[in-house]
This record gives structure tokens, C-alpha cells and sequence, in this order.
């Protein structure tokens, strides 16, 4: 995790001044502010590492968002990436089709209604932050496990070798135990 990019957010606002205010909030907030000026920028920005991205309802009407998709399917398994929505119509996913939708696009997505409040945004953004950082912790553990897996199956194979060479000396000592008895029986006959 390169710090400079994982706790960095990514705007995409390409209409407006959404992406300048809300850079400039951020950055007051020391989160470091990426505007992306399209759906595919956002997604270039994305595989180099983000905290976050927030995303205007209007650009994800206008984008390809193909790539964006495609981007958000193939996520590791320790990852599900954080996307704060504005939106201009709120009231619930129930009465408002478009915010159903896009929730089914990003998956783990907040919505925030404009106008915002400053206080609202950095929020939401230090919470998508933690979250993000968590899910960088579970990635962390995840790999620690499966090393200590690999170890563990190492060590298992080299006990049973082991294990398999003892039976096998076992087997070989007690063949010379019988031969020595027979050929000792057998010397104390012709005697």
C-alpha cells in the first residue's frame, strides 16, 4: 500500500463546480484531491490506488462506463471499493430509480444530495477512508494467512517424510530382528 495514492480521493465532476469545491473542502481536510475530467481517467486513477472516489450522478449518466464496470467486477476479493454519489434528487432508492441504479453499478456506494455541507463531505470521506484502510488490513492478514498456510503444508510434508522414513526404519530393524532370531534359532539347532 503506497500511502500517497491508497488515502488519496478520486472526483470525478467533469460538469459544474462540484470537483472544485469539493477539492478544495478536502484538501482543507488533508485529504488529497484528484479531479479525473472522465469515466475513463476514474478508472486509469483507479488501478494506480485510491481511499476513495466520489462520482456525480450526471457523469455517470454521460461516461462509458464499460471500463468502470469491468473495473469494479474484477476487485480482489479483500476489496470493496468506497464511492460517494452526489445526486441532485433524494428520497430514498425507492423514489428515485436512477440512485437504485447506480447503487447496482458501484455496490458499496453513499449517496450525498446536494447542496452539501463541507462537514457532510469530510465525513463521509474519512469514513470511506477507514473503510478503505480496513479492507487494506484484511488484505494484509489474509496474505500473512496464507503464508502461514504454505508454511504449515510445508511442515506437514516434511513431518510425514519424516515420519514415513521412521516406519521405514522401523520395518527394516524389525526384519533384522526376525532374520537374526531364525538364523539364531537355526544355529542353536545345528548345535
Amino acid at each position: 500500500m503506497i500511502p500517497e495514492l491508497s488515502e488519496r480521493s478520486l472526483i470525478l465532476a467533469p460538469a459544474g463546480r462540484d470537483a472544485k469545491i469539493a477539492s478544495s473542502i478536502l484538501r482543507e481536510a488533508n485529504i488529497r484531491a484528484c479531479p479525473c475530467g472522465s469515466t475513463s481517467a476514474l478508472v486509469d486513477e483507479l488501478k494506480a490506488g485510491a481511499g476513495f472516489a466520489m462520482v456525480t450522478s450526471e457523469a455517470l449518466k454521460s461516461g462509458d462506463l464499460n471500463r468502470l464496470h469491468d473495473w469494479i467486477q474484477t476487485q480482489p476479493e479483500w476489496s470493496d471499493f468506497p464511492f460517494i454519489l452526489l445526486v441532485r434528487r433524494g428520497g430514498g432508492l425507492e423514489r428515485n430509480p436512477e440512485a437504485a441504479q447506480q447503487l447496482q453499478l458501484l455496490n458499496n456506494v453513499t449517496f450525498l444530495e446536494r447542496p452539501f455541507h463541507p462537514t457532510t463531505l469530510v465525513s463521509l470521506a474519512q469514513a470511506a477512508l477507514r473503510g478503505r484502510r480496513r479492507q487494506y488490513e484484511a488484505r494484509s492478514r489474509m496474505a500473512e494467512l496464507r503464508d502461514l498456510a504454505a508454511s504449515l503444508e510445508q511442515q506437514v510434508v516434511e513431518r510425514t517424510a519424516g515420519l514415513e522414513q521412521a516406519r521405514d526404519a522401523l520395518f527394516q530393524s524389525q526384519k533384522m530382528e526376525a532374520i537374526g532370531k531364525l538364523t539364531g534359532g537355526i544355529a542353536h539347532d545345528f548345535n
